[in-house]
Order: C-alpha cells, then sequence, then structure tokens
C-alpha cells in the first residue's frame, strides 16, 4: 500500500497512472482535473484496494471513484463523496469524511451491510458473450447459480437478470428474471438471441453475497 501512496499521491502522478493504466489521456469518467480538485487516493487494507476519488466534469465537489483491487486484479467504479479517507489501524474500521446534501460526515466503513438501514444496490454484470462471433443465435434453456448468500432472512434472495440482443447496435433488454436464494439448484429460461449478458444484483438490507462460478445452458440454435 505505501508503495502506492508514495508513487501516485501527487496530482500529475494521478494523471499518468491513469494514462498507463487505462491506455487513456484522462480518468475514467469526466473526472474533473484542474489542480483545483484533484483526484484523491485512498487504501482500504482490509479488502486489498486502492481508491481513486475525484470529481465529474459535471462537479466542482468530489462525488466518484475507481477501485483496483490488487490481490485479484480487479477494477470497479461508482459514485461515493468522500474527501479524505483514515485506513484501519488507528481504528478498527476505516473512517473517511463526506458531504452528502450539504452537510459534512465522518463515515465508519466496512461495518453493517446496509446504508444506515437503507438498502445498498450491488450487482455484477457480464460482458456480452455469444457462439461463432454472433453468426449463430444460441438458446438459452438453464442457470445453475453458485452463490453463497448470508443473512438473517432464510429466504433472502439475489436476482439473475439475463439481458439480450440480435445486434450490436441493439440495446440489452432485459429477458428474463429469476430470483435465487441459498438454495436455489436451478432455474430454467427460454431465451434465443444472438448475444446475451448475465447480470447479478441484490437490493435489500441484511444481505451479503458471494458469487461462484457462472453456469449456464445453451446450445446453437440457427443463422436466421
Amino acid at each position: 500500500m505505501d508503495a502506492y501512496r508514495d508513487e501516485y499521491g501527487g496530482f500529475s502522478t494521478h494523471i499518468l497512472w491513469f494514462r498507463d493504466h487505462i491506455g487513456s489521456e484522462d480518468p475514467p469518467g469526466d473526472a474533473y482535473l484542474d489542480g483545483y480538485c484533484a483526484p484523491r487516493h485512498a487504501s482500504n487494507k482490509m479488502f486489498d484496494e486502492v481508491f481513486w476519488f475525484y470529481p465529474t466534469a459535471d462537479s466542482t465537489e468530489i462525488d466518484s471513484y475507481v477501485k483496483f483491487n490488487f490481490t485479484e486484479n480487479t477494477w470497479d467504479l461508482g459514485t461515493l463523496s468522500r474527501t479524505a479517507w483514515v485506513d484501519y489501524g488507528i481504528h478498527d474500521n476505516p473512517r473517511a469524511s463526506g458531504i452528502a446534501s450539504g452537510t459534512n460526515f465522518v463515515y465508519v466503513h466496512e461495518t453493517g451491510d446496509d446504508n444506515d438501514g437503507s438498502p445498498m444496490t450491488s450487482f455484477i454484470e457480464s460482458a456480452d458473450f455469444d457462439i461463432g462471433d454472433g453468426e449463430q443465435f444460441m438458446f438459452v434453456s438453464r442457470l445453475v447459480p453458485d452463490i453463497d448468500i448470508t443473512s438473517s432472512d432464510a429466504e433472502a434472495s439475489v436476482n439473475y437478470i439475463l439481458k439480450t440482443r440480435n445486434y450490436p447496435g441493439d440495446s440489452l433488454t432485459t429477458n428474463s428474471t429469476n430470483a435465487v436464494t441459498a438454495t436455489t439448484q436451478q432455474a430454467f429460461l427460454r431465451s434465443r438471441s444472438r448475444q446475451a449478458a448475465l447480470r447479478v444484483e441484490s437490493s435489500t438490507t441484511d444481505i451479503t453475497w458471494t458469487m461462484g462460478d457462472l453456469r449456464l445452458d445453451f446450445r446453437p440454435d440457427g443463422r436466421r
């Protein structure tokens, strides 16, 4: 973590880091970089993560983030206002300052499953997948979930949402939504398309989940 902090601690090196690791002259999103409100970086040793908090082009305050997990080598991004950060060590959990509705707050991170009693929507969404570079239609018939759900509600569930399209220029549209609990063994689908993507999502309180391997049964279904 100290290596990230030392090497990428300044304003100019933030731009260089984004350019080198994301392949763009500018940070992701519409980051607002004028020296007055430069990105802030933070470490979360509890989950092997590095954050960069930055303001988008329409904002003069920090409102978004990019996060890198250096153990899993994965990226994610989202909206979050955090202007200062202290990793755990002095305290049992990370602490951060932020602004919400014009009011300053100090937040305790990595404790509980909710946002002060409100749901926190979480999701994982795949890239498009197809058969033969989209030359053939595919028929998706079954989903076998691999997911670990922790909740005080034995019936707590997450939604497996299958999205499809037939042409690259089309928008993905929801084909089916299946509520999956910790004991769901399989779900049967009937979907025909050239391309598809799968989204796993939850938006309820008192739930944490971990997704394992994705298993779908699908087969070629003609060229027309």
